[in-house]
């Protein structure tokens, strides 16, 4: 009995090496789909205190869903491409924000977001396939469930930032939700000012992920990433405060709403403090960060299957 195992011990170590290493062929193609949590990372919003870079203004409030598919090939053991396709919902309010002045400002959005992107994936913890030899003790033959990986690429993005016209006493609002770009709402359009941004737009998705398998074909996956874009209007916020009534009448039928959305400041008190930016002194100065454009975030929970290639080199037995 013992001669057998090491007999077969002997076998797979001769002639099991090369398939071992060439097992991740087999499994080349494979699926995903998912869903997650978002984050917007921009003018709106935010934690504590003063806007913030990155995940420090994170702002949980905030945060919304996400539904995505995707297809992933894998070039060698240790390096794999993915494309996705991905329905999300981004918001920021700053009546969540820390920050007195920003909630003084009153500003607030949603968007739905539809993104494409394309990332290689580099695994630095390498997905161990479960082999197809059990041979009775030996520890290990299935091999480690868990790999990880980082990834990073490119993508493009559609979104339509909207607000809810709440009004005040100046211009009465009727609760209907509008979409900003067409508003013009820092005075894009108007002559001598910028033209309206583009709702279409590019990111750089990078990130770190983790996968465990549950058998040869299924696995589950954690991920969680950043989109750094190339636009600071996802959430219509990004120069100075413009001229109401300018707003207004380049609006038609939607002046009230424009000028409306254009500084809809509220008094807020800093201890005995009045903080208001609702004043016409208040046009031309700052309301975004022009210097910083927008960000999201993705934490994505999927399920993977591997389509299993027929095609092998290995003994049958």
């Amino acid at each position: 009995m013992r001669l057998l195992t090491l007999l077969t011990i002997t076998f797979l170590i001769i002639f099991g090496h090369d398939s071992n290493a060439q097992r991740w062929k087999k499994y080349r193609h494979e699926i995903q789909g998912g869903v997650g949590a978002t984050s917007f990372l921009g003018e709106l919003g935010g934690g504590e205190g003063p806007g913030k870079d990155l995940f420090l203004d994170f702002d949980g409030k905030s945060s919304r869903y996400l539904i995505t598919g995707g297809y992933r090939y894998k070039l060698a053991e240790f390096a794999s491409a993915r494309a996705n396709i991905t329905y999300a919902r981004l918001s920021g309010n700053d009546a969540f924000a820390g920050d007195v002045h920003r909630q003084s400002r009153n500003l607030s959005f949603r968007t739905a977001l539809i993104e494409l992107t394309a990332v290689g994936e580099v695994y630095f913890i390498r997905e161990k396939l479960s082999s197809r030899y059990k041979v009775r003790g030996i520890k290990g033959a299935l091999g480690s469930s868990l790999s990880a990986y980082l990834f990073g690429g490119v993508g493009g993005f559609f979104f339509n930032p909207r607000g809810k016209f709440v009004g005040n006493s100046t211009y009465p609002g009727d609760d209907k939700w509008y979409s900003l770009q067409p508003l013009g709402t820092e005075g894009q359009g108007q002559a001598g000012k910028p033209k309206k941004y583009s709702r279409i737009n590019m990111c750089i998705p990078v990130g770190v992920g983790a996968k465990f398998n549950l058998t040869p074909t299924m696995a589950i996956s954690l991920e969680y990433g950043f989109r750094y874009t190339f636009t600071d209007y996802l959430d219509d916020v990004s120069t100075v405060y413009a001229d109401q009534p300018s707003v207004q009448a380049a609006n038609g039928g939607n002046g009230n709403a424009a000028a409306y959305f254009a500084n809809p400041s509220v008094v807020v008190m800093d201890g005995e403090t009045r903080i208001y930016k609702g004043s016409p002194g208040f046009v031309g100065q700052q309301r975004g960060n022009a210097n910083s454009n927008d960000t999201y975030m993705f934490a994505i929970l999927a399920l993977n299957y591997k389509f299993v290639s027929k095609k092998t080199n290995r003994p049958k037995f």
